[in-house]
């Protein structure tokens, strides 16, 4: 009995001593695999609060692969220059979509690799997220030089025929697991729009880990990319199912022009007061009124929706006021610009009147961002206008004599915005022309980003430090507003260059105008810091982060207040009851906001729904609601998610297959538009 005991002690040392010594022959790659998992949870802790990873297979199976290749590596300082490589490659990722988050809120996906040119085109600071960055740094550093004392101690390993099989099997193993978890994740078992509405993920970081959902995005995008193809009979049936109900303001806007214009990063905050900002200006009205003449004007002889909000990218809200909708996994910009789109609001106006109203677009940046100078022609503008043609223009302005000096600069070739104000100045005469009705859609530029004191706008900031008192006691976020509001003071001098041209040529009584922020001014988290909202458990209403503003000008809608909930989505069913023309429902998200239903915001850029006080990535994963939101609005928003969720599964079959390239879907458009509007 003893001997047997004895026996069995000796095996468990043997083991043991096996598993020390083979620990120690291979600690370079066991040491690469325990730091490549911290640097990984601390990333991950960084961004989302918590280190755990709940869907850890494909990261995982990653790692295993990683190491099974270093094991048959027999060269110690080669295991270690490989190792090395993949460790600073994750830590360098990490660290890259750590920053990406913190800078613009979002999860990368596989479709914002054609977006990338545009985002670092316009990008001016790149905020250091410390925790990802010092722990990237320290684990990297600590494997290197830890590798390298274990190199000069062994150069090379020696193992046999079965380790070699080992080895190669832990690779195979590897290679696997990763296989397996991402065929399981995107295989579409699951319908993928019940998914989208019910699933319990609360953040993809959180769910497969940093460099996990990188992995997982390329093989959603190269190799899971075939979308379920709908009957066009089905099709059909849905989208012509429902018909617009005209409001009480239905045609007041009938054979009127029509002028849009998307504020670049707009905040109420900049021209009004309100206890929602308690970090704002501290400005009085008469005091605002005095910095903003011409934007309180337009606000007390306009339709005010107070309760609108934008959670997109300046592309995508673009997009929403122009065509309605947009589709969930790709970009129009760049996976859908020849698609053929007879559902935009000019290519409705261009039907509706035979070709007989101008359409043209202005952007003081350049056209190639976004690749709008595709897009818009699918929109139907007739022409793009950018700031190289606003320069060329400037020139002709010049040399005929119709202007004394440039009135259009090139600033941003010297680091700065252009001028929202010289563009409108420069254009004016194409954008608002009298000799016939035009739909004219105008895209900002001044107030996005820069948040720094700028040349160009020396006079305003003068202007300000006329009435704002606390210019001493600055901190940096304070001095990031004040830069802001001098570039909001510059639109007001634009828009008061726009309203005088259109009262001058007798024009303002006969157009209506759309004006609204594309998005809070999430820049250097100046939204944030103004509104003292931190993230979900603020004492503060947290989705009036998202609120930004929403006017619409016209001569016989005259002033009131819409305090409902409203959204990017509603603006296209909005201008189309105006304009008097009835619309089939389901091919827009949102909602006229003259009708009493209120819409629900799905964020394509940040995959959430957002209502009055909720905030959820899905209707089982809500991340806020306000106190006040009760049971009777929380079915109303899980039922109103559903329906939206229903047209964006068929909206996306518009854009997946091209329907309308199709002419005789195109014709049957046609035919049923002109039914209902007889």
């Amino acid at each position: 009995m003893e001997k047997e005991i004895t026996n069995k002690n000796n095996d468990k040392n043997v083991v043991m001593n096996n598993i020390k010594k083979w620990l120690d022959i291979n600690k370079i790659v066991v040491v690469y695999f325990l730091c490549a998992i911290l640097i990984e949870m601390i990333s991950v802790l960084a961004v989302e609060g918590n280190p755990i990873i709940r869907n850890p297979l494909i990261e995982l199976g990653i790692l295993v692969l990683i190491c099974g290749i270093a094991l048959v590596i027999r060269s110690n300082k080669a295991r270690f220059i490989f190792c090395s490589i993949f460790l600073v490659l994750q830590a360098v990722l990490d660290l890259a979509f750590a920053v990406i988050y913190d800078m613009t809120g979002q999860y990368f996906d596989f479709g914002m690799l054609n977006l990338r040119n545009d985002a670092f085109g316009i990008l001016e600071s790149i905020p250091m997220n410390f925790l990802a960055f010092y722990a990237a740094m320290f684990f990297c550093i600590f494997f290197v030089i830890f590798a390298m004392r274990s190199v000069r101690r062994r150069k090379k390993i020696e193992y046999g025929k079965k380790e070699k099989r080992t080895y190669i099997a832990v690779l195979v193993i590897g290679i696997i697991i990763s296989s397996i978890s991402l065929y399981a994740d995107n295989s579409e078992k699951v319908d993928k729009y019940d998914k989208l509405l019910r699933n319990r993920q609360s953040s993809n970081y959180s769910n497969y880990g940093i460099v996990g959902n990188l992995v997982n995005e390329f093989a959603k995008g190269m190799l899971f990319t075939e979308t379920g193809k709908m009957s066009s009979k089905k099709i059909e049936s849905f989208i012509y199912d429902n018909v617009s109900e005209p409001t009480e303001h239905f045609g007041i806007s009938k054979d009127k022009n029509v002028i849009v214009v998307l504020v670049e990063s707009f905040e109420w905050f900049s021209f009004r007061n309100s206890e929602e900002y308690p970090n704002g200006l501290g400005l009085t009205d008469k005091e605002l009124e005095y910095l903003f003449p011409n934007l309180t004007k337009f606000y007390n002889e306009s339709v005010i929706m107070n309760n609108f909000h934008s959670r997109e990218k300046t592309d995508i809200s673009e997009t929403f006021s122009i065509l309605g909708s947009y589709p969930t996994d790709k970009y129009v910009d760049y996976d859908y610009e020849y698609n053929t789109l007879p559902y935009t609001v000019p290519n409705i106006l261009k039907a509706e009147t035979n070709g007989k109203i101008q359409t043209r677009s202005f952007h003081n940046g350049f056209k190639s961002f976004y690749n709008r100078e595709k897009t818009h022609k699918i929109f139907g503008f007739e022409s793009l206008t950018d700031s190289y043609d606003m320069y060329d223009i400037s020139d002709e302005l010049v040399k005929s004599g119709k202007a004394k000096s440039t009135t259009m600069h090139d600033y941003m070739n010297n680091g700065e915005r252009n001028l929202d104000s010289e563009m409108i100045n420069t254009c004016k005469d194409l954008m608002f022309p009298t000799d016939k009705r035009f739909y004219t859609y105008i895209t900002s530029i001044t107030m996005h980003g820069v948040y720094y004191e700028r040349e160009n706008l020396a006079e305003h900031r003068r202007k300000l430090y006329e009435v704002y008192k606390n210019k001493n006691k600055e901190n940096e976020m304070s001095e990031t507003l004040v830069n802001y509001v001098t570039a909001v003071m510059e639109f007001d001098d634009a828009l008061g260059i726009m309203m005088n041209d259109l009262e001058k040529k007798g024009l303002l009584d006969n157009t209506t105008i759309v004006l609204f922020g594309d998005h809070n001014s999430y820049y250097q988290q100046l939204s944030n810091y103004v509104k003292d909202i931190e993230g979900y458990d603020t004492d503060n209403y947290f989705t009036n982060l998202y609120k930004v503003p929403l006017m619409i000008h016209d001569s016989d809608l005259g002033h009131r207040v819409v305090d409902k909930f409203t959204c990017t989505s509603d603006i296209v069913p909005t201008l189309l009851d105006l304009l008097g023309i009835r619309y089939y429902t389901n091919m827009y998200y949102g909602n006229s906001v003259f009708t009493d239903k209120e819409s629900i915001l799905y964020s394509r850029a940040y995959g959430t729904f957002i209502g009055e006080g909720i905030v959820g990535r899905s209707m089982n994963s809500i991340l806020y609601k306000a106190p006040s939101v009760d049971s009777k609005y929380m079915k109303y928003f899980e039922s109103e998610s559903a329906k939206l969720v229903k047209k964006i599964k068929y909206c996306d079959q518009l854009f997946y297959q091209d329907y309308f390239a199709d002419k005789e879907h195109y014709e049957k458009f046609e035919e049923m538009m002109e039914e209902i509007n007889k």
